[in-house]
């Protein structure tokens, strides 16, 4: 086995390693981008919920109290 010599490689291995390394490098860098816009419009949509919502303001009461005196 060891007197075989090595394994003759294709002459091109080398420009297809760089092409699949930068393949998924751009899909890396894609995906990446994509997480990032996910958040910022999340945290923008939290944002303006917020502001219309007013979630720590108490809310209206159902019914009005009693009007004594009349």
């Amino acid at each position: 086995m060891l007197s075989a010599g090595a394994a003759a490689l294709p002459p091109d291995l080398p420009r297809r390693a760089m092409d699949l390394g930068e393949r998924i490098a751009r899909r890396r860098r894609a995906a990446r981008g994509a997480v990032w816009l996910l958040l910022f419009a999340l945290i923008t949509g939290l944002l303006l919920w917020a502001a219309v919502a007013e979630p720590w303001s108490r809310p209206p009461r159902e019914t009005t109290p009693p009007v004594e005196g009349l």
